[in-house]
């Protein structure tokens, strides 16, 4: 897991847009035009009256909203498995008519202000989940790429959220796919995480590891260890898709061998810098703010940082 970078400009644009877009929908002369009971009514002049609060609500206040949702308007709520034509009338006008409207056009690139802009203006390298796919975007004439964008809150159960900015995570399809639909409020966000709530180890599978032979290490000398939020580790399967790359780790080790302190010092006496020795050994970014440029960045940085080569 990877922290994204907070853009003011991007929310404010991203509020401003978004919030003009749906307002309309949520006019008075709107909400009566709909054939539903007066709490029902309530609900949707109550999401009108707070529709800016809601696109720009932090994690938390996310939580706030869906728990008030629940018990105040739980008309207005998903059901996991339900079939479209049982939908309460409430929810799929919140779902069809408004929210998921507004992030389907927005999900294109007709609109002035699209996700394509908004991936861009992020400007992730890799996916924040997972940090083992490139998240690039292409926006082209001839063609168009770019990374999913996870409901951090899924829109399907929540349908109020589907374009509030910190409930859109840009991610890779594995972790998009893997996640789903889960409601899981242990989950760590994206915009949450800190320096160690996640963290790469090493295990060794014999006492003298670390006596550093570069002829001695293979893949069932050691086993990878992820610390971290146990939720998210489970639900994005990060500890079985990160023992694949075990080869990685096996190279870093034999780079120990190959390249001792006084390897690294000989470096320094000839100018060169701690971090340009490093992106030169690892080819690997060393400052947290950077990490997600490259895949893989956090396990090569903690094992890196584990055998004392940074």
């Amino acid at each position: 897991m990877l922290k994204i970078k907070f853009n003011q400009d991007l929310f404010d644009k991203h509020i401003s847009k978004i919030f003009n877009k749906i307002i309309p929908k949520l006019s008075k002369k709107k909400i009566l035009s709909y054939k539903l009971n007066a709490d029902e009514i309530n609900c949707l002049k109550y999401v009108g009256d707070n529709l800016k609060d809601i696109l720009s609500s932090n994690v938390s206040k996310l939580k706030g909203y869906m728990f008030y949702f629940q018990l105040k308007y739980p008309n207005s709520l998903g059901i996991e498995g339900q079939k479209k034509e049982n939908w309460n009338p409430l929810y799929k006008i919140l779902r069809d008519d408004i929210f998921e409207n507004e992030y389907n056009n927005w999900g294109g690139r007709t609109v002035e202000y699209n996700a394509y802009e908004f991936v861009s203006t992020l400007d992730l390298k890799t996916c924040p989940y997972c940090n083992r796919n490139y998240t690039f975007i292409v926006d082209e004439k001839s063609g168009k790429l770019r990374p999913e964008i996870d409901h951090f809150y899924p829109k399907s159960k929540y349908p109020f959220l589907a374009m509030s900015f910190y409930n859109l995570i840009p991610s890779c399809p594995i972790c998009n796919h893997t996640k789903s639909n889960k409601d899981r409020l242990d989950l760590i966000n994206p915009y949450n995480v800190k320096e160690n709530d996640f963290k790469f180890s090493i295990i060794p599978n014999n006492i003298d590891f670390f006596n550093v032979e570069n002829k001695k290490y293979n893949f069932n000398s050691f086993e990878l260890e992820l610390n971290g939020n146990k939720s998210n580790i489970e639900v994005f399967k990060l500890e079985e898709l990160y023992k694949q790359h075990k080869d990685i780790v096996l190279d870093i080790l034999i780079k120990k061998a190959y390249y001792p302190k006084s390897y690294v010092e000989e470096l320094q006496r000839f100018g060169f810098g701690s971090d340009e020795i490093y992106r030169y050994l690892f080819s690997n970014y060393k400052k947290d703010e950077d990490l997600h440029k490259r895949p893989l960045s956090k396990l090569i940085k903690d094992i890196s940082k584990e055998l004392n080569l940074i």
